[in-house]
């Protein structure tokens, strides 16, 4: 059977991790390339994102595959994610992080085959790990004490919660996990953690200077802001919208740091060689 695409990969947006995979996959054959940093390092470039997405079998899209509706990519124009999807034919396969729903509906209508890797259990915990190593690099650089003995409250006890506040009680912090989420409290008691529901995050947030929002759904609402000690800092790593009222926060001076991709900024080549490695086994590991 002849193939209609002129190459196999189509590598597009993104931040160093997409290099990286460009630069693997393009070892292997020929690759297009678009809106990727250095990605005429190792590839065609293509004119125009339409062109892009319609001369590859495969496209691997970026994480996050948006920001605030657009594409993760770096460019003058913007781009819609249902632009992207709209030049996507039926047989293609998507490679991309965070893909929203309204793009998995219109992929699946069109006959378009997609692999989410927060979707893939190995891959979150591989990310949660460079998350959380970012994180604390992170905390570490604009907090202005030692994190050693401090009291750190996280929001959330999903994959990257966990990895967070077991590397920050390695480090001798003692953590307070919040969460809605029964089970998931009585898991963190186990491992010798504080814990509180989150119905009762307004009344106690308060007593912490180091907070740590994992939770993609705004629970740092305006009213829990204004509880929030003045000199705390809140780091966010939840997806977009995070978690944070980033208006109030303003408002009220409260000191918030929006930590997004850190993956890419602390452990690019760690995080794309499982993605590769995820791709080239067409969606397995």
């Amino acid at each position: 059977m002849i193939s209609i695409y002129q190459y196999q990969y189509a590598v597009i947006g993104g931040d160093a991790r997409q290099s990286l995979i460009l630069k693997k996959l393009s070892a292997t054959c020929p690759c297009l390339s678009f809106g990727v940093p250095e990605g005429s390092k190792f590839s065609e470039v293509s004119e125009t994102l339409e062109l892009a997405v319609k001369n590859a079998q495969n496209l691997i899209l970026p994480i996050p595959m948006h920001k605030g509706g657009n594409l993760n990519l770096r460019s003058e124009c913007a781009y819609h994610v249902k632009e992207v999807t709209g030049y996507m034919r039926k047989g293609q396969k998507v490679y991309a992080g965070c893909i929203p729903r309204e793009c998995r509906e219109l992929m699946s209508h069109k006959g378009v085959t997609y692999f989410d890797y927060m979707d893939q259990k190995e891959i979150t915990i591989y990310n949660s790990i460079a998350t959380a190593e970012g994180m604390i690099a992170e905390a570490i650089s604009v907090y202005p004490e030692n994190l050693h003995g401090k009291q750190a409250l996280i929001l959330g006890y999903g994959v990257c919660g966990k990895t967070l506040a077991h590397k920050l009680t390695g480090l001798d912090v003692r953590v307070c996990i919040c969460a809605r989420n029964e089970t998931a409290l009585m898991e963190a008691n186990s491992y010798g953690m504080e814990t509180m529901p989150l119905s009762k995050l307004s009344e106690n947030i308060g007593g912490y200077s180091l907070i740590f929002n994992t939770i993609p759904a705004k629970v740092v609402t305006k009213e829990v802001l204004h509880k929030v000690n003045k000199q705390a800092i809140i780091f966010d790593i939840a997806s977009y919208p995070y978690g944070i009222d980033l208006d109030a926060a303003k408002a009220l001076s409260i000191h918030t740091e929006i930590c997004m991709s850190l993956p890419a900024k602390y452990a690019p080549v760690s995080s794309s060689d499982i993605l590769t490695k995820f791709i080239l086994n067409g969606g397995s590991l």
